[in-house]
């Protein structure tokens, strides 16, 4: 899709209700999606920015974006095949795991999809948002929003109102994805994304899922604004793997909330290196008998780099399951916050709960790390427990490797590797094991004896 046909409203930098109104009309979108556009719109025009006074912001200054400041709409043409792509996409390809179905998001809009033919036969869908709304219009009517609603925070409610291109993965009832789902979101211009992610897996169903998300490298701001939606039926499994790798222009919020019914599984990583500033919502809805909910995530900030996470295994139902680690690493002036919580809703007995955070420093300097665990239980018949360390280095350990002939900054680089492997170990995916320890090599840069000098 080329610029000269997108409406002048929406080239113009910020948000208002007419650029609402001119993106769901240029989308040709049906009426029920544009008057949710615009309730999102009015929700998010009544919600106040958040403030450090916030609780759940207290550690996080956002009162230096200004959502006025970004172009609502990025436009980017179609390619026919995976070469057109931008150079940079097709490596990120090359280094992703083996993938049986792509979607690259290309600024604002899809630029490119394929499902392998084989998955296509089985009803596998994979493909944008819009494009789905032509034939699935009722699975959309019907999921989107139901997770991440308008009136989740205010960031939800401009996702809503004002989101373009998105993914949508449909697996049927019973059908085993054996090889992963890949989606990128590319941003190569000076503009905002925000990307929608709408999973529907069936009872019986399987599929690991992988959501990446890069840019170029530029000076002025970006701004990134995701919801990502998950819906695990009866005895369904789900990996979804989300990879934050932003340049250091960029914001980025995001939320990612799941839903798993009976004996439903649901295995989650969040991994945040890039961005400038990254807030992301990890939540976790435990909704029947026998789920299960596995949450790892890993995150690593330096320079002045601020990572927020925040965490919720809701247990509304009795017997079910949920094992929460985060692990981050960070150095120079950096900050890092973690808020997690444990939520036992009345009647949600023999709930079995873990959640650990662990956060190690690296160097002298002013980095800070925030762990906040939190425990609610309002049922008498559970197993919960949380915990959480912050500290640097471990100079036993540096001294143990460096006294069998190991220079510093090769015994700093085993011991982060180390740090971070109780994660990467959960994951059964080696090529994104291998591009997240080149990820962490370039975070841990010159020795810092060097950094220091």
């Amino acid at each position: 899709m080329q610029q000269k046909d997108v409406p002048e409203v929406l080239r113009s930098k910020g948000i208002s209700v007419e650029v609402v109104e001119a993106l769901s009309q240029f989308k040709g979108e049906p009426a029920w999606l544009t008057e949710r556009r615009l309730h999102a719109w009015a929700t998010f025009e009544k919600l106040p920015m958040p403030t450090l006074r916030d609780e759940a912001w207290r550690y996080t200054d956002i009162s230096d974006v200004r959502i006025e400041d970004f172009l609502p709409y990025a436009p980017s043409p179609d390619v026919a095949s995976e070469g057109d792509l931008p150079e940079a996409v097709q490596k990120l390809i090359s280094e992703g795991e083996e993938n049986s179905a792509l979607l690259v998001q290309h600024n604002s809009e899809t630029s490119y999809s394929r499902v392998d033919e084989e998955l296509a036969k089985k009803g596998v869908v994979f493909t944008d948002l819009h494009s789905a709304l032509v034939e699935h219009e009722d699975i959309i009517k019907e999921k989107l929003f139901g997770l991440v609603p308008e009136g989740y925070d205010k960031f939800a409610a401009l996702s809503a109102a004002a989101f373009s291109g998105g993914s949508f993965l449909y697996v049927p009832r019973g059908v085993d994805v054996e090889v992963p789902i890949q989606s990128y979101r590319w941003l190569d211009v000076v503009g905002s994304i925000m990307p929608r992610t709408l999973v529907v897996v069936e009872d019986g169903a399987s599929v690991t899922y992988i959501d990446e998300y890069a840019s170029a490298d530029a000076e002025d701001p970006a701004f990134s604004n995701g919801a990502v939606e998950l819906y695990v039926g009866e005895g369904a499994n789900l990996r979804y793997v989300s990879l934050q790798n932003w340049e250091r222009n960029v914001l980025h919020f995001n939320t990612i909330r799941s839903r798993t019914e009976k004996d439903a599984t649901i295995n989650s990583l969040v991994v945040s290196l890039g961005a400038q500033l990254s807030r992301t919502n990890v939540e976790a809805g435990l909704t029947a008998s026998g789920s299960d909910s596995e949450m790892l995530g890993m995150y690593f900030a330096d320079s002045n780099q601020v990572l927020d996470h925040h965490t919720l295994q809701d247990h509304i139902s009795p017997n079910a399951h949920s094992d929460l680690l985060y692990k981050g690493a960070l150095r120079d002036e950096s900050l890092t916050v973690f808020s997690g919580l444990i939520r036992v809703e009345p009647g949600a007995q023999k709930t079995d709960a873990y959640q650990t955070n662990r956060n190690i420093i690296l160097g002298t300097d002013d980095a800070f790390a925030v762990s906040l665990p939190n425990l609610e239980i309002m049922a008498d018949d559970v197993k919960c427990s949380h915990g959480s360390t912050t500290g640097q280095v471990d100079e036993t350990e540096l001294f143990y490797l460096m006294s069998r002939g190991i220079p510093r900054r090769e015994a700093e680089r085993l011991v982060v590797f180390g740090f971070f492997g109780e994660v990467t170990s959960r994951v059964p995916l080696k090529r994104l094991k291998e591009k997240l320890d080149r990820a962490i090599e370039g975070k841990i840069g010159l020795g810092f004896e060097e950094r220091a000098a």
